[in-house]
């Protein structure tokens, strides 16, 4: 239910642009927020359970992180394209780590969330590192330079994980597994309020350049479908079954944490429209790809010399 609610929040946003410029400006906030409940509810048995066999979670968090980035970046520098705004764009796109609701919306799906959660974190808190070390190799257009955006990135993630950890202690994990159903309603309504806020000027778009929103929206689709559809074929050969979940992290990508730190009045309105794109296939594709996701899964866990 909670995924379709946060689906017609998308469309709805088309229709309310008030609605979607008042929320702008609490992006930050809901990012944050996002980011300390879903800390709050991490399941570090099923963490360090995939941190004893490291190398699918490494791995795949360095894929995503790391060279998916310098693949995407490098080849886009080579071919030519030194627009400003192509390269922050795909900055956006293909470096952040995967959104913190991607282990939930995993298991919604039918795939590993353990190993997801794992991804989820490692490349979390490489991000500030990776992050400002590839803004300064192909990026230097963006409104911060390296050095203030992996301040920031690490200022947003040490303060989710301070405060995730206070309340941790403070409420203790069996109390916050039995309010399972508070904490699932508090999400929702967050990434609600996000995706209203992270729509803003989306409707315009359409109505004044239509021919160029819908080009753009379809990329966005397409370039986090052939994130997820490399990696998937990069992946199965090596770890089975466990390929569909690294090529889901690798197509979802928390680029909020990027634009609350690069500033939510410093973005070019361009790059926001595609931004705000992006999130469009992030918050369909636990609907879209929830029985394709099941398949893969079933169909890997019973190929024949592979380990799931």
């Amino acid at each position: 239910m909670g995924t379709r609610i946060i689906a017609a929040s998308v469309m709805l946003a088309l229709l309310m642009p008030g609605i979607t410029e008042a929320l702008r400006p609490f992006l930050g906030v809901c990012v944050v927020t996002m980011l300390i409940v879903s800390l709050l509810r991490v399941d570090y048995g099923a963490f360090l359970g995939r941190l004893k066999q490291p190398v699918r979670a490494v791995s795949g968090a360095v894929w995503i992180t790391v060279l998916i980035p310098v693949l995407a970046l490098g080849t886009a520098t080579l071919a030519g394209a030194d627009a400003a705004i192509i390269l922050v764009v795909l900055f956006l796109f293909c470096s952040p780590p995967p959104i913190v609701s991607a282990p939930a919306f995993a298991m919604l799906m039918g795939l590993d969330g353990a190993l997801v959660l794992a991804v989820m974190l490692l490349a979390t808190i490489a991000m500030p590192i990776t992050a400002s070390l590839t803004a300064a190799a192909f990026v230097p257009d963006l409104p911060l330079d390296a050095v203030s955006l992996a301040l920031r990135l690490a200022g947003m993630i040490a303060v989710a994980f301070v405060v995730a950890t206070v309340l941790r202690r403070w409420f203790g994990a069996q109390r916050i597994a039995d309010a399972k159903p508070a904490f699932d309603t508090i999400s929702v309504v967050i990434a609600v309020v996000f995706a209203l806020g992270a729509m803003d000027g989306v409707g315009a778009a359409l109505v004044s350049d239509p021919g160029f929103t819908l080009l753009a929206a379809l990329g966005a689709f397409l370039f986090m479908l052939g994130q997820i559809a490399l990696t998937y074929a990069l992946f199965r050969p090596l770890v089975g079954a466990d390929a569909v979940a690294i090529g889901y992290a690798a197509g979802n990508r928390n680029a909020g944490l990027f634009v609350a730190a690069l500033g939510l009045t410093d973005i070019d309105p361009t790059v926001w429209l595609f931004f705000a794109l992006s999130q469009v296939p992030i918050f369909l594709f636990p609907l879209i790809l929830q029985p394709i996701g099941r398949r893969l899964s079933a169909r890997s866990a019973a190929a024949p010399g592979v380990s799931p």
